[in-house]
């Protein structure tokens, strides 16, 4: 990819993520970026692709960086990486997760966020399986919701005890 192509990514990933995409003109960006608005319709065809190009980037910068992390063997580890993930992810990529919780209403960013989460649910339901859970079904559900919800207070930062939340979560879950 070239550097131009990748430098108006980047800008208007920061933008959508601070403005909203509604409330970000390509004008913007290119005023931004420091390139014509015309170079951006020739990298990217239109706002929206542009939009999806920073999406797919996006999720998958996320899963190159966080290779691995799923194949935590030690369940009472993986349990704990997962309610460490929001904070973890956020952290490194605020901009991104900002502009996915405005894109919650967006079927191409929940498609993707999907894809992201898929293995989650089944690894998380034998973790609680191995710790003796006697219903890791419920528990998974459980911890998936609050996982979303920290990533929500992450994302916005409505909440300015998201570390705290954190090791309050993770004291909650032990070996049975």
């Amino acid at each position: 990819m070239t550097n131009r192509k990748q430098d108006i990514a980047e800008v208007a990933l920061r933008l959508f993520g601070e403005k909203g995409f509604e409330n970000t003109s390509t004008q913007l960006i290119a005023k931004a970026a420091g390139v014509s608005e015309a170079l951006i319709f020739k990298h990217f065809g239109s706002k929206d692709q542009l939009l999806e190009f920073v999406i797919r980037n996006g999720y998958k910068r996320i899963i190159e960086d966080n290779r691995g992390g799923l194949g935590e063997p030690d369940p009472l580890t993986f349990i704990y990486s997962v309610i460490e993930l929001p904070y973890k992810l956020v952290q490194a990529e605020p901009h991104f997760w900002k502009l996915q919780y405005r894109l919650a209403d967006s079927e191409m960013a929940r498609q993707q966020h999907e894809r992201f989460m898929k293995p989650v649910p089944a690894l998380l339901r034998q973790a609680f399986e191995k710790l003796g859970y006697p219903d890791p079904d419920k528990e998974t559900a459980l911890l998936l919701l609050l996982v979303e919800a920290l990533w929500k207070m992450e994302a916005t930062k409505t909440e300015d005890h998201g570390r705290y939340m954190l090791d309050f979560i993770k004291g909650k879950y032990q070996a049975q």
